[in-house]
C-alpha cells in the first residue's frame, strides 16, 4: 500500500496556505523537492510560495481531503 508524505506552503503576500501531498516512494524530501513544489505552487496559483517550517508530515495511508496533489 502507498505512502504519503504532505507538507505546508504559505503565499507571502495574501497569507494563503496550502497543503501539498505526495506519494513517499516517487520523491525524496529535500531542498529540491521543496523549491520545485514552491514554483509549481507559483506557476499555478501565482504568487511567492514558501514551506512553512515544522509541517513536514510523512508515512500517511492517504493525503488530507483538503491537499493538493503533486506528481
Amino acid at each position: 500500500m502507498a505512502k504519503y508524505c504532505q507538507e505546508k506552503f504559505t503565499e507571502a503576500t495574501t497569507g494563503t496556505e496550502v497543503k501539498v501531498c505526495w506519494r513517499q516512494d516517487k520523491h525524496v524530501h529535500d531542498a529540491t523537492l521543496i523549491t520545485t513544489i514552491e514554483l509549481w505552487l507559483q506557476a499555478q496559483r501565482g504568487g511567492q510560495w514558501g514551506v512553512r517550517t515544522g509541517s513536514y508530515e510523512s508515512n500517511l495511508s492517504s493525503c488530507a481531503v483538503n491537499a493538493v496533489s503533486f506528481d
